[in-house]
């Protein structure tokens, strides 16, 4: 079986499943343009629409809360862009750019009268990756450099008022990948590494006790390994997924000011020191006729059941998605839909007036997003 007969199905499952990721991880990475044919521009739209929402377990009379207090919805909505270009400079060299938005948060408790009323976080990326491939019979080797750009703005008005505003910093990391192919059977692997990026700052931070400083901190984001895969099974269908390990254990952020204001309950960090993730993804793709082809997939994350603090407010994840492409000439549009079901998070706080913990539990989010791809 011939894989440009079906790769397009795999393309409409990739949005639903991969294209847009839960919690901090945005985009996923994929770097599967360069292992494309010819010549072909896309640009993927997304839009998520999560609602997180829970209810205070631990009451805090001098805090003015109650267990059972519900805590509203805390996730706003969002949209995502990527775009992906590759040319073909030989038979066996090609080169491609990519555009995304890798890792990000938005978070927002806007309920009046709780604790945790004005805790804001968001987390802004933007990265342009340069590959170079060189393909050797079945195999494929590939690499190249990302340039990424990471803001961060969080406001936690229970420590004393306290916001920071670390501004934008660009940095340079790399990409590494090899990937093995044989067309006739659709077989397609590949493992792609992404360093972790280190970002510097002068940050500003304020509080009611500290006033206005401004100090230095340093916040990376996660190397990554990623591992994609696909193989036909029978004609016109085939089986394909993922695995994605994120070492977010490389990522904490602990600005100074922070430290001191929390030095009661021990000196927190404001991002905690996260655990490394691993997500799955698996799917069927089926070509239809010669204008249709649809895929469904299945994403799974295991969740760390931690308390953490309220800028972290989901566990873990299993996912639904379904894709569906047509294709005209030179032109494939796909439209990819995906729930995602987040797992349960306690979050608690201790401050001198007393503890508050809430559990944010069946939670969800959908995402809808639409792929433009053109070969020239």
């Amino acid at each position: 079986m011939k894989n440009k007969l079906i790769k397009y199905a795999v393309l409409g499952a990739m949005i639903g499943s991969s294209a847009v990721q839960a919690g901090f991880d945005r985009s996923g990475q994929s770097t599967a343009i360069i292992l494309a044919d010819g010549n072909v521009v896309e640009i993927v739209s997304a839009k998520i629409a999560p609602k997180v929402t829970g209810a205070y377990t631990e009451s805090a009379a001098l805090l003015g809360i109650a267990s059972g207090d519900t805590t509203g919805d805390v996730t706003p909505s969002f949209s995502s862009t990527s775009m992906g270009l590759r040319l073909g400079i030989t038979d066996s060299i090609a080169i491609a750019l990519i555009h995304d938005s890798p890792f990000g948060a938005d978070l927002e408790w806007a309920k009046t009268g709780k604790l945790y009323t004005g805790v804001k976080a968001q987390m802004k990326s933007n990265a342009t990756t340069a590959l170079l491939s060189k393909s050797m019979g079945g195999a494929t080797v590939y690499g190249g450099l990302k340039n990424q750009s990471l803001s961060v703005t969080a406001s936690v008005p229970f420590v004393s008022s306290y916001t920071i505003d670390t501004g934008s910093d660009t940095s340079l990391g790399y990409v590494v990948g090899g990937a093995f192919q044989k067309p006739e059977i659709a077989l397609k692997v590949a493992l792609t590494y992404h360093t972790k990026i280190k970002h510097d700052y002068t940050v500003t931070e304020t509080s009611a006790a500290m006033g206005t400083n401004t100090s230095a901190l340093s916040v990376s984001t996660p190397s990554s390994i990623n591992l994609d895969f696909q193989t036909g099974i029978m004609a016109n269908t085939l089986v394909f997924g993922s695995i994605r390990k994120a070492n977010w254990s490389e990522t904490e952020a602990t600005p100074g000011n922070y430290k001191t204001l929390t030095a009661a309950a021990g000196g927190k960090s404001l991002l905690e020191k996260g655990t490394d993730t691993t997500t799955y993804s698996v799917g069927l793709g089926r070509k239809l006729n010669e204008t249709w082809s649809v895929a469904a997939t299945y994403g799974y994350e295991k969740g760390l059941s931690a308390t953490t603090g309220p800028l972290t407010v989901t566990d873990g994840f299993n996912s639904y998605g379904f894709g569906a492409t047509y294709t005209a000439d030179k032109v494939s549009v796909t439209l990819g839909v995906k729930k995602i079901n987040f797992g349960d998070q306690k979050v608690k706080t201790i401050t001198a007036a007393g503890t508050s913990a809430a559990t944010m539990s069946s939670n969800s989010s959908l995402v809808t997003a639409l792929k433009v791809a053109y070969k020239f």
